[in-house]
C-alpha cells in the first residue's frame, strides 16, 4: 500500500497538516540559504525584520510631525502632548492688541475714513422681538470687503436671481443659515437663503476688475490682518482663494483654524449677548436650525 501523500495528511488530520506545513517551509529555507548565488538563482526577497522597519517609519512620520519634543514642553509647564498642537504656541494677547490697532486705524481716521465704521444687524428667532447686533469694522484696513458689507447691509434680499439692480441686493430678508457649534454662526446667502450660493454687490464686481481666479461675482482675498482670537469676530465665508461673496460668519469662540484662510473685517461691539444665545439654545440638526433666524433689518451707523 503506497504511503499517504501530504495533501492528504491535510485533509484527514489538520493539526498533522499544519506540522506538515511547517516542516516544509523549514526545509525549502534550508535548502535556499545553501543554494549558492553564483548557481545562478534568483535573489531572494528583502527580510521580513527590513520591511517592518520600513512600514513603521512611514507610519509615524506623519504622527510624530506635530509631537516633536513634547516631553521637554512638558517638563516647562506647556502642557501634554494632546495640548501641543499647531496652535499651542498662539499668543492670543498680542494678536488681540493687533486686532486692536487695525481697528483704531478706522476710529482715528474719522470723517476721512474709506466708509462707515460701524453697521448692525437686527435677529428675530421663530418671529420673536428682533436684537440688534452691531459691527465695529476695520473700514480703513480693508475697505473693499468692508465696503461690500456696508452696501449689503443697505439694501435687501434679492427676489430674482436674474435681477442684479443695487435696489434689492443685500442682507435684509436673509436668515442664518447653519450654526456651526464648535465655530459660529453663519449666514449672508443673499440668493438661496441655504448656504450654497451668494455673491458679492454688483458695484463691486465687473469682468476683468478681480482677480484672475476669481469666479463671478466674487471679490478678492484683500489681507489677513485680523486674528481670530475669540467670539464676536465677524469674517468672509469664502468657497476658495479669492471667492468671497456675500456670506460671512460670527464666530463663537477661538478659530485659529481660519487665521489665513478667510479674512476677517470686523467684530461684534453690542449684542453679543443674542449671538450667544442663538448658538446656546437653538437646537440644529445637522447644523441646521430648526427655526429661523432672520434679519429682519440691517444698516449702517
Amino acid at each position: 500500500m503506497p504511503p499517504p501523500s501530504a495533501l492528504a495528511v491535510r485533509r484527514t488530520f489538520p493539526l498533522l497538516g499544519r506540522m506538515v506545513n511547517q516542516s516544509l517551509s523549514r526545509s525549502t529555507r534550508s535548502v535556499s540559504a545553501a543554494i549558492p548565488q553564483s548557481f545562478g538563482a534568483a535573489s531572494s526577497p528583502q527580510p521580513l525584520q527590513h520591511q517592518q522597519h520600513q512600514r513603521r517609519s512611514l507610519a509615524t512620520g506623519s504622527k510624530g510631525a506635530r509631537g516633536h519634543g513634547w516631553l521637554k514642553k512638558y517638563r516647562e509647564g506647556r502642557g501634554g502632548r494632546h495640548l501641543q498642537g499647531r496652535w499651542h504656541d498662539r499668543d492670543v494677547e498680542s494678536l488681540n492688541a493687533i486686532n486692536d490697532k487695525v481697528f483704531a486705524l478706522s476710529a482715528s481716521a474719522g470723517a476721512n475714513s474709506n466708509g462707515p465704521t460701524k453697521a448692525y444687524l437686527s435677529l428675530s428667532v421663530g418671529g420673536a422681538e428682533a436684537q440688534r447686533v452691531v459691527i465695529e469694522l476695520a473700514s480703513t484696513a480693508l475697505p473693499k470687503t468692508c465696503d461690500n458689507f456696508t452696501k449689503l447691509c443697505m439694501n435687501g434680499i434679492v427676489v430674482d436671481a436674474s435681477d442684479r439692480s443695487a435696489e434689492n441686493w443685500g442682507y435684509k430678508g436673509t436668515n442664518v443659515h447653519k450654526i456651526e457649534k464648535t465655530v459660529g454662526l453663519c449666514m449672508g446667502d443673499v440668493l438661496g437663503l441655504n448656504g450654497d450660493g451668494g455673491r458679492c454687490h454688483p458695484s463691486l464686481w465687473s469682468p476683468g476688475s478681480n482677480h484672475p481666479n476669481a469666479g463671478a461675482y466674487t471679490i478678492a482675498d484683500e489681507a489677513h490682518v485680523i486674528s481670530h482670537t475669540g467670539p464676536g469676530i465677524v469674517t468672509m465665508l469664502s468657497t476658495g482663494v479669492h471667492e468671497n461673496d456675500s456670506r460671512f460668519l460670527i464666530t463663537t469662540t477661538d478659530a485659529p483654524q481660519l487665521d489665513g484662510r478667510f479674512v476677517a473685517f470686523g467684530r461684534v461691539v453690542e449684542g453679543m449677548d443674542a449671538i450667544e444665545d442663538i448658538h446656546t439654545n437653538i437646537f440644529t440638526k445637522r447644523g441646521r436650525p430648526t427655526v429661523d433666524i432672520e434679519v429682519v433689518e440691517c444698516g449702517v451707523l
